[in-house]
């Protein structure tokens, strides 16, 4: 089972994306853009794991959520990994929010590590996937991209994903939802 921990993006934010990719897609050629529907800030992916790890998860995760207040997140600025003469993937940045998100990620690892799984190589960075390149060299609206999209929502929940690769594109089942503490 190929599992992650993400925060989904908020339906309103899901349409400003939205309206970003279709303005955009026609322009930027060899890229697939995801579906909107299942856009999500991951905070940890797991792989490949046993089942029986969503159990023994559970109780973690629920610890995670409620010792971690609610908060405003923003979309910042875009970008691309690795490099822009070498993009493979097409971001968005998270302004407000950033270092909450951040700190979110950091629990959600230390739960999972608690369980046996191991750490990513890299240090979390947040931000939202719009894109994957498919064919090298890609045409990419820099400009509308390191723009980005105004938006803003409040991460209350975050979610244990099961996701399954298709050739039409990932899809994700969710398996648990955790709801973070209110803001006083």
């Amino acid at each position: 089972m190929r599992l992650f921990v993400a925060v989904r993006l908020a339906s309103e934010l899901q349409k400003a994306v939205g309206a970003f990719i279709v303005q955009n897609a026609a322009r930027s050629k060899g890229v697939k853009w995801i579906d909107v529907s299942q856009a999500h800030f991951t905070l940890f992916f797991l792989g490949e794991q046993p089942a029986r790890l969503v159990a023994e998860l559970d109780p973690l995760l629920q610890k995670v959520a409620a010792n971690q207040k609610s908060f405003p997140l923003a979309l910042g600025p875009g970008g691309v990994f690795p490099s822009w003469q070498a993009p493979r993937v097409l971001w968005l940045g998270v302004g407000k929010g950033r270092e909450e998100l951040k700190a979110l990620a950091a629990r959600v690892t230390t739960a999972c590590g608690e369980r046996g799984v191991p750490r990513p190589d890299r240090p979390f960075t947040p931000h939202l996937t719009l894109g994957r390149v498919k064919k090298p060299p890609a045409a990419i609206d820099r400009e509308a991209l390191v723009q980005g999209v105004a938006g803003e929502m409040v991460v209350d929940v975050f979610t244990l994903f099961a996701s399954e690769l298709r050739p039409e594109g990932p899809i994700y089942r969710e398996l648990a939802t955790y709801r973070l503490a209110r803001q006083d």
